[in-house]
């Protein structure tokens, strides 16, 4: 019995065997067990459906193929969504026809991998430091535009308007906060939410990386 915590790409999965042992959960495909042994399984055609998207086949067994998805972006994903720490010193097994196993496959593709995953990271990272840059650049030109707005609405309340009355005066300044959180609330959100989806992609990358890669025939 293959113990351990798996993510299952392919529909060749038999449900009825999952069932069967009462410590794995299905969940869309991620049957997860509590156990020493972990294990992420891939089961692709061929190596470069690893790494590239291609065209959807609705009619594959496999789960990648019927999405048109990358099986390591699927992993990525899914990771993502999972407690990392279930994941420590876990095998990433990769399952490929036999005529696509080579001696020499097992180290390229650890290779591959943590190069796809550190050029995944390094990107990024110089995304959120752009993101940053850019959102910090928009709230101060935002702060600038709202301050330069409730200057004039001053200047115009001491001299055009200055016998408006309250009930002008409530609804200028009305209006005034309504337009400053409006125009504040993209970049301030941006500055302060959008690290989180590249920080929370970055770790699952880290984890594969520490994977040990492990290349199988199937039949």
């Amino acid at each position: 019995m293959l113990e351990g915590v798996r993510l299952l790409y392919s529909v060749h999965w038999d449900f009825q065997r999952v069932e069967q042992r009462t410590p794995l959960i299905n969940l869309n495909e991620v049957a997860v067990a509590k156990s020493a042994d972990k294990m992420v399984v891939l089961e692709v055609d061929t190596v470069d459906k690893i790494f590239n998207s291609f065209d959807s086949n609705p009619f594959s067994e496999l789960a990648t193929a019927a999405l048109g998805e990358a099986a390591l972006e699927r992993v990525v994903t899914r990771l993502q969504f999972q407690p990392l720490q279930d994941w420590d010193n876990a095998q990433l097994v990769v399952r490929l026809p036999a005529d696509q196993v080579t001696p020499d496959l097992q180290q390229r593709l650890s290779v591959a991998i943590d190069r796809y995953c550190e050029a995944r990271i390094e990107e990024n990272d110089l995304q959120v430091k752009l993101g940053r840059r850019q959102h910090a650049i928009g709230m101060i030109a935002v702060t600038v535009l709202v301050l330069a707005v409730m200057a004039i609405a001053y200047l115009l309340f001491t001299t055009v308007w200055a016998g408006a009355g309250q009930t002008v005066e409530y609804l200028v300044a009305a209006s005034i906060s309504v337009f400053a959180w409006v125009i504040l609330w993209d970049p301030l959100e941006a500055l302060v939410f959008d690290w989180a989806p590249p920080a929370r992609e970055n770790r699952a990358l880290g984890h594969i990386m520490d994977m040990d890669v492990v290349v199988q025939s199937r039949s």
